[in-house]
């Protein structure tokens, strides 16, 4: 499983850093063309495209993703992504309409003015259009085709980029140049995935196919907006307790920490492998490889997001923006745990999603009580605490209860020793503060150190990235 999940990692970690790479390279543009308060209507548009993910397909991709490898047949897995997909049709079409109809509401939830209407209609649409990418996208996934999705996957990425750019220097129209690109993106990714992949799809509704998606995939519906609300509440408490502004400065935090993406590409790869090989006899060990080489990339990226957040956001961001450095250090950690459930697969196998539902929503409860205890005494550094803390909480949650259906050998206590280290060398690269240059080169060293740390403990084995380094060598020479 380990070398099947490496190769695959390895084309969706080179997609995903391109498309990613490409999208917070359009930061500078952001923080230099839009203020505070447009940056944040930008990420409320985001949450709630989001939310309407999670909610109005009813999670059935996931339904797809779990029943896909086990139809032996061809007609089956057709049955499963045509189904899904009709079905996604109809329920993303009757959202836009209730949505484009309904605007003026739409405008008052989500951007607080009903002066926005326009700004709503666009959002919807953009919405449900990425809504079916998403499952057209992810179906390639599940199909075990990582050069097709890498495709679609920078398609959408570089039409919104175009897109966007061309709207909003070249018509200065601001947040609207920005929403109409992620539009014309999702449609643009949505048709070459289904160009790429349109024998997986046929003219059938199977109901019975439906029922057993959806058996599967409901539950998780509270689960994921569990999931959903201890990753966003934190805006929409900003937005009630503090300003717009505020919920920008935040918004830019989020998405610089949000470069330790990069490293959870690889769990896009683990996913559809475990559903697909779970059942032998050396799967186990191959997740708690591929968790502990996942462990070992996330901490280095964490540190040096978090020692250097302030030269990051003064390099990419006008002066305004200072302020988002200090939420950096909280999101990173955060966002990697967020991302870290592949690893506890046990819930998932058991299909056991009423019991991951409880979980999320537990965590949720939590994260949405602690951002309104914290955000009036610590500002947004308080919506990043609870954001940690809640983080921490869901993914020991997870992993507590997977390791009883599905027992996977993690070596907890090296993996504990690395966490507690980072920590550390986080809470000195945050709370020192010495002279520019000075500042600087302690930083230098507390990454060298947490290097040091991480190969000594071996969670990343310099001889295995020796070896990746040439199959991926050969591999390229082919």
């Amino acid at each position: 499983m380990l070398r099947a999940a490496a190769r695959d990692s390895a084309i969706y970690g080179a997609s995903s850093l391109l498309a990613r790479g490409l999208v917070l390279l359009l930061l500078p543009f952001y923080t230099r063309v839009l203020t505070t308060e447009e940056y944040g209507l930008v990420d409320l548009a985001t949450v709630f495209s989001h939310l309407v993910l999670l909610t109005v397909a009813l999670e059935i991709s996931q339904g797809v993703a779990r029943l896909f490898h086990d139809s032996a047949d061809r007609e089956g897995q057709v049955a499963y992504a045509s189904t899904a997909l009709w079905f996604s049709i109809g329920a993303y079409g009757v959202f836009a309409l209730l949505g484009l109809a309904l605007a003026p509401a739409v405008a008052e939830l989500v951007f607080e003015s009903r002066d926005r209407v326009d700004l709503a209609r666009i959002v919807v649409a953009s919405a449900a259009l990425f809504g079916l990418f998403n499952l057209v996208l992810n179906n390639l996934r599940w199909r075990l085709q990582p050069i097709a999705f890498a495709a679609g996957s920078l398609t959408f990425a570089l039409v919104s980029i175009a897109v966007t750019v061309a709207l909003v220097l070249g018509a200065q129209i601001g947040v609207a140049g920005v929403l109409l690109g992620q539009l014309v993106g999702s449609a643009a990714g949505l048709i070459l995935c289904w160009v790429v992949s349109r024998d997986l799809y046929a003219a059938r509704f199977d109901t019975a196919r439906l029922r057993e998606m959806l058996a599967f995939s409901l539950p998780l519906v509270p689960s994921n907006i569990g999931v959903f609300v201890t990753l966003y509440i934190d805006r929409v408490a900003i937005k009630e307790l503090m300003t717009i502004d505020d919920v920008g400065l935040f918004g830019l935090g989020f998405r610089i920490a949000s470069i330790v993406s990069l490293v959870l590409a690889g769990q896009l790869a683990i996913t559809p492998l475990v559903y697909a090989r779970y059942r032998e006899r050396d799967a186990p060990a191959g997740i708690a490889r591929a968790f502990r080489y996942f462990a070992g990339f996330a901490i280095v990226i964490a540190v040096v997001l978090g020692v250097f957040a302030p030269e990051i956001v003064t390099l990419i961001s006008a002066a305004e923006y200072a302020g988002a450095a200090a939420v950096v250090p909280l999101l990173a950690p955060a966002l990697l745990l967020s991302g870290a459930y592949v690893f506890a697969p046990g819930l998932a196998i058991a299909k056991r999603s009423g019991l991951q539902a409880t979980i999320a929503i537990a965590g949720a409860v939590l994260n949405t009580v602690l951002n309104f205890l914290l955000i009036p005494r610590l500002g947004i550094v308080g919506a990043g605490t609870a954001t940690l803390i809640s983080a921490i909480v869901v993914f020991g949650a997870y992993m507590a209860v997977s390791q009883r259906l599905y027992p996977v050998p993690h070596g907890w206590v090296r993996l504990g020793v690395a966490a507690a280290f980072a920590s550390g060398v986080l809470a000195v690269g945050v709370l020192v503060e010495l002279p520019a240059a000075a500042g600087v080169l302690l930083k230098l060293g507390l990454l060298v150190m947490t290097l040091a740390v991480v190969v000594w403990l071996r969670l990343i084995d310099p001889a295995d990235l020796r070896r990746v380094s040439r199959r991926a060598g050969r591999l390229a020479q082919r």
